[in-house]
């Protein structure tokens, strides 16, 4: 009797945990659509739709865009995978606004964000290891 008692509330606890976990999850694709929303409106998107390479202000709108995500993924103790996805969630609810703004730069875009996204995100992380080891 008490083991059932005892396994109820590890299922409710654990039910609980991954309701705030899907909470924060959230919150952070949320902000992420905002911020990669407003990189993009940043970009001009070239005549004909050819490549062209993006300009010093429209990779800084990104960085800027990356740098907060992936702050905001610490701040909610968020894992890398969970960051990663989040951005691709929120990259495709962006799918008109990446159409008008980035045309054939689409792909290239999110795969450079992607691997800034991990750049900074492990930076960080490395960097708050190295600060908690101080003496």
């Amino acid at each position: 009797m008490m083991a059932d008692r005892a396994t109820a509330q590890q299922s409710a606890s654990g039910a609980h945990v991954d309701s705030v976990r899907v909470a924060l999850n959230q919150s952070l694709v949320d902000l992420a659509e905002r911020l990669l929303e407003r990189a993009l409106t940043d970009q001009v998107r070239p005549p004909m739709g050819m490549y062209v390479h993006l300009s010093s202000a429209e990779n800084a709108a990104f960085d800027r865009a990356v740098n907060e995500i992936c702050g905001e993924a610490h701040r909610l103790d968020l894992r890398a995978e969970e960051l990663l996805v989040a951005i691709k969630k929120a990259w495709a609810h962006l799918a008109p606004v990446r159409a008008r703004h980035l045309g054939d730069q689409d792909g290239d875009v999110l795969r450079d964000v992607v691997s800034s996204s991990i750049e900074v995100f492990f930076a960080a992380r490395d960097q708050r290891e190295r600060e908690n080891r101080r003496p």
